[in-house]
């Protein structure tokens, strides 16, 4: 359906209403530019030829702005007439300028209109379908592809504003010489045609190899700068880069020969019509051997064909560039169409119990994960689950916790559904903890923050609580920098980077995800005795597969194929 909305159609519904008026002021000052082109060329014929010939100043109207004006002889009358074009031109350059300061604003504006509502719309996705996509595309999608839509909008503007200017312009040639105007529009639409139809057909399939290797580039980096370890283990580093150079070439690829098609019109068309006019030049002298009907209706001409062939070429780039940068429109459109949260800000208190009921659950495709599992959790509980990879422990919490919606059944908070209206409300309530702990390329307390009020002191209190603020005073506190991914920690330093992470908006629940299966027995022994000691009166939910892991909890659930067995 969507793949069948034509570019307006589909620019029509993405754009919020305030941008669409901005478009059409835009467009009305487009046509205020057309106009003053058409009379920045059309004021050079009656110039040339009261220049050429003074005597045509006595009649028309000539004769009348010659009178009204007072004006004592033809040559200070003809002076002040290009003295008049001149700041005619001066004011056509600084409005052309403004003109373009706007339309630069507005694609800018526009780039940053749709690279925030993308961010927003994978923001708001459900967890279900985030976990399909890849996060090298999402991303080269707000950057790259964001960017390539409001060039091509830019260029539907641009498209206008010149279309308006060579219409106008031409009415104008017609009205002076209609049959030299045929002439050359005869010629020149037979060569627009070809030229135009064999370039947007190029384009398209250019634009559409250019976003696959866009795709591929992006991939490419994501996955090997995160994993840059494994790659150097491996030493695949060859094949990497000739993955890497083989996109690059594409993409450059696409860009030479898109850039080179543009040129095409501009050495065809501009070629052509001055021939064309010289030949309609040479006509005229044959016909009536008299240089002084042909000098200002060539000059004219000359001017105009000066000004519309530009054009021309300009908008056959512009529809060029469309057609190149339209693969960008469909695949924003499509994920600005996906499904979204619209997550309430109701408030949900915990205070006795989390229950589950009859939970089912499979994701977009596959079986179903859990099969009529319910339980019951109390406040200030140590609860651990068990079970083999696959039985759909974490698919369990994440149901718990309101990541995911079960397809059948219900979580009840203290005997209040959670849903919709409530469950952003619930999820605040949480601290998790997973098995890898993500890290950016920040300081300390901006990985504990994370998005989050800056306050110092809760900072160090959290980083006491998890064990590590005696390592960081030797280091520079909490502005220590982790690098990317926390490459400059121990595992067991960044666990508890993680832990202070999860202590910080101080949670209620406290979820611990496999959290310390990747570390040994013994730094896995001293991190579970921190957190048991900072869960404190905190309902504390372990997914864990060693049983030493979960020692100290009141009691374990095991989970096999999707349903509690103990």
């Amino acid at each position: 359906m969507a793949a069948g909305k034509t570019i307006p159609g589909k620019l029509n519904e993405l754009l919020e209403r305030r941008r669409k008026f901005y478009l059409i002021f835009l467009f009305f000052l487009s046509i205020i530019l057309s106009a003053m082109e058409t009379v920045g060329v059309s004021v050079i014929m009656p110039f040339i030829s009261a220049a050429s010939n003074p005597e045509t100043i006595a009649s028309g109207w000539y004769k009348f702005f010659f009178d009204f004006f007072g004006f004592s002889n033809a040559t200070d009358f003809i002076i002040a007439f290009g003295v008049v074009i001149i700041f005619f031109y001066l004011f056509r350059s600084i409005y052309n300028i403004f003109f373009s300061y706007l339309i630069n604003r507005f694609s800018l504006g526009t780039f940053r209109f749709f690279a925030s509502k993308l961010f927003k719309v994978y923001l708001a996705m459900p967890y279900k379908l985030y976990v399909q996509k890849n996060p090298s595309i999402m991303a080269n999608n707000i950057s790259g592809e964001a960017s390539n839509l409001s060039n091509l909008l830019r260029n539907c503007l641009m498209i206008f504003s010149e279309s308006f200017t060579v219409a106008v312009l031409y009415v104008f040639m017609v009205l002076v010489n209609w049959q030299i105007t045929l002439v050359l529009s005869a010629a020149l639409a037979v060569i627009l045609f070809i030229v135009f139809t064999t370039l947007i057909r190029a384009s398209k399939h250019l634009g559409g190899k250019r976003y696959s290797a866009s795709i591929r580039l992006s991939r490419t980096i994501w996955e090997t700068l995160n994993n840059f370890k494994f790659v150097k283990l491996k030493g695949n580093e060859k094949e990497i880069f000739d993955n890497f150079s083989d996109s690059t070439a594409t993409l450059s690829h696409t860009s030479i020969v898109s850039s080179t098609l543009g040129t095409l019109p501009k050495n065809i068309l501009e070629n052509l019509g001055f021939s064309l006019l010289i030949g309609a030049v040479c006509y005229i002298l044959w016909r009536y051997n008299s240089a002084a009907m042909v000098i200002p209706v060539v000059s004219m001409y000359a001017l105009a064909l000066y000004r519309m062939l530009p054009a021309i070429n300009r908008i056959i780039g512009y529809f060029n560039d469309i057609a190149f940068q339209q693969k960008s429109l469909q695949v924003i459109y499509d994920d600005l169409q996906q499904e979204t949260e619209n997550d309430g800000i109701e408030a949900i208190q915990f205070r006795k119990t989390i229950r589950a009921d009859n939970l089912w659950f499979r994701y977009v495709k596959g079986d179903n994960v859990l099969k009529g599992v319910s339980l019951e959790i109390k406040r200030g509980e140590k609860t651990a689950f068990t079970g083999e990879s696959g039985s759909g422990k974490t698919t369990l919490i994440d149901l718990l916790i309101g990541i995911y919606r079960p397809v059948k059944g219900r979580v009840y908070i203290d005997d209040v559904a959670m849903d919709s209206s409530n469950i952003r409300s619930w999820r605040s309530k949480i601290g998790y903890i997973p098995q890898s702990i993500y890290l950016f390329d920040g300081t300390v307390a901006e990985n504990v923050t994370f998005g989050s009020d800056h306050d110092r002191e809760k900072i160090i209190q959290v980083l006491k609580k998890a064990n590590i603020w005696d390592f960081l005073e030797s280091k520079e506190g909490i502005d220590t920098v982790v690098g990317e991914g926390g490459i400059q920690l121990s595992g067991g330093q960044k666990q508890r980077i993680g832990i202070a992470r999860a202590l910080y908006n101080d949670p209620e629940v406290l979820v611990l995800d496999e959290a310390t299966s990747s570390l040994d027995n013994e730094t896995e022994e001293k991190i579970m005795d921190e957190i048991y000691g900072v869960s404190g009166d905190k309902t504390l939910i372990i997914i864990a597969h060693r049983l030493s892991t979960v020692e100290k909890c009141d009691r374990r659930i095991r989970i096999e194929d999707g349903r509690i067995t103990a």
